[in-house]
């Protein structure tokens, strides 16, 4: 029998925790006005009125930003 790990969702206070290890500061504030603009990815999962997101999304969309401000410097 193989058990399958289950897939790990991250929702706004992870994704600011995940912004800031890699240097980029980020509040949940600022990352839910983002996701109210549709600047953040769509979320692969809702759990009610809950978005989730996964770790390779987040890390693409930082990289993104990241990207972005390289440029605009």
């Amino acid at each position: 029998m193989t058990s399958k790990k289950p897939i790990q969702y991250y929702g706004l206070k992870e994704f600011a925790d995940i912004a800031r290890e890699q240097g980029i500061t980020y509040n949940t504030r600022q990352l839910s006005v983002y996701k109210g603009r549709d600047k953040l990815p769509d979320p692969t999962v809702m759990i009610g009125d809950k978005s989730g997101w996964t770790k390779e999304q987040i890390d693409e969309w930082l990289e993104q930003v990241k990207e972005e401000k390289r440029h605009n410097q």
